[in-house]
């Protein structure tokens, strides 16, 4: 899995104890989503936000100003996009995050015109199309948009857009789990890194890419049948290659270094190749990495009502070193019947 990140200006935009993995939503500890009650009136919030854009579409020259408070706009207009465009709950090969920042016109008071809002969520959409359109990939589709805020630089705020892409593969699986704690079984395959080369089995998926499916299948709750989860309130949190956390795994006494995420300094041309024991121990690290680490960390932890939704694990190097870095999206589940749904298709 490749990351690239690109700046945009506009104008006016996861063996260790498995009772410590608490945090996020497991596959196997997944609560369930907000009350019928909530979830109905969080959708028309939604919905009411969209026929507020509609509204000043239709009425370009309205004089009449109505204002949003920052918080509410940085909410209605990730919430309205993932409502209509993201796609979390297929399984996907490989992935591509994208990230740019945008500037949105603000008011003193931390409000924005609606009218501003609307320019402005027309712009992050041409933003976000730009980076999925840049995007290589077969069979591709969108997963997930982050919105965030960032720095005020006068009557201008930053808004740090986080996205996923990915190659579909087709409605997430439920996994097979003959031995929870060895999920790679086959002591004779070797998966090189990343890079997206093929196993030595000559399958088309790399470590990097492998692990990612792993995690996902194995943490991620699958929405009953006839209905999607609608994720609100998403945040991603991610590490950096090299950032290197202590694996507290026991076992796989052959695998060094011991870190949460696969690196190597000064690889070898055998270093490239992940053996069944490495593929377990990092499974294991990146398992405890995005359950325990990540949520944890930073100024903003990821609230108690929020489930890891989606992993990323990537592949880089450097000059000297090779290695995984990772990504973990978390966000509120929404459980909606596809019947009322209204998805369109990102492009």
């Amino acid at each position: 899995m490749k990351r690239f990140s690109k700046t945009l200006a506009a104008a006016l935009i996861i063996v260790a104890t498995a009772a410590a993995f608490m945090v996020g939503c497991k596959k196997e500890q997944m609560p369930q989503a907000i009350e019928a009650r909530e979830d109905e009136a969080t959708l028309a919030r939604i919905m009411d936000f969209k026929c507020q854009l509609e509204a000043v579409e239709a009425t370009p020259n309205e004089k009449t100003a109505a204002y949003m408070s920052v918080a509410d706009a940085v909410w209605n207009i990730e919430a309205l996009f993932n409502y209509t465009y993201a796609y979390p709950g297929y399984s996907y090969g490989q992935t591509i995050c994208c990230d740019t920042t945008l500037y949105m016109p603000v008011c003193t008071n931390d409000s924005v015109s609606l009218a501003d809002l609307y320019v402005f969520n027309c712009q992050m959409y041409d933003a976000v199309l730009m980076l999925y359109q840049a995007a290589l990939l077969d069979n591709k589709q969108f997963i997930i948009l982050d919105v965030e805020a960032g720095e005020r630089n006068g009557n201008h705020l930053a808004i740090e857009i986080h996205t996923l892409q990915g190659s579909m593969k087709g409605e997430q699986p439920d996994p097979d789990q003959p031995h929870p704690w060895r999920p790679f079984m086959d002591d004779g395959v070797l998966w090189y890194y990343g890079e997206d080369y093929e196993n030595s089995n000559g399958f088309p998926a790399d470590a990097a890419d492998t692990l990612t499916g792993m995690l996902n299948a194995n943490l991620v709750s699958i929405a009953p049948e006839g209905y999607e989860y609608v994720y609100i309130g998403v945040m991603n949190k991610y590490t950096v290659l090299g950032e290197n956390h202590p694996n507290p795994t026991s076992g796989y006494t052959s695998v060094s270094p011991r870190y949460c995420e696969f690196f190597k300094e000064n690889p070898t041309a055998q270093d490239y190749w992940l053996n069944s024991d490495q593929m377990n121990y990092y499974y294991f690290g990146e398992r405890h990495l995005v359950l325990n680490i990540l949520p944890n960390r930073g100024t903003l932890p990821v609230p108690s009502d929020h489930c890891l939704f989606r992993v990323v694990v990537s592949d880089g190097k450097d000059n000297t070193s090779i290695g995984h870095y990772t990504t973990a999206f978390y966000g509120i589940p929404l459980l909606v019947s596809q019947e009322s749904l209204h998805k369109e298709i990102f492009q």
